[in-house]
């Protein structure tokens, strides 16, 4: 971590930082046994499956249909 310029924390740290900051309280969840990521904030990351209208292929299709536009 200190070779990637990344902040340390120990414990302590982490509890000051965790207690005065509500944003990292609504991502984590932080207790004596460690921390572990809010499953709920995860609903809140976009799908990544991808919908019907905007396969690959069809993409493909529309990027080189060039006689549609003539």
């Amino acid at each position: 971590m200190k070779k990637a310029g990344v902040p340390q924390f120990d414990y302590n740290s982490f509890k000051a930082t965790y207690d005065s900051n509500p944003q990292l309280q609504k991502l984590v969840k932080f207790d004596p046994q460690g921390v572990t990521i809010n499953d709920s904030s995860m609903d809140q990351v976009g799908s990544t499956e991808p919908s019907d209208a905007d396969t690959v292929g069809d993409m493909a299709k529309r990027a080189t249909d060039v006689g549609a536009g003539l």
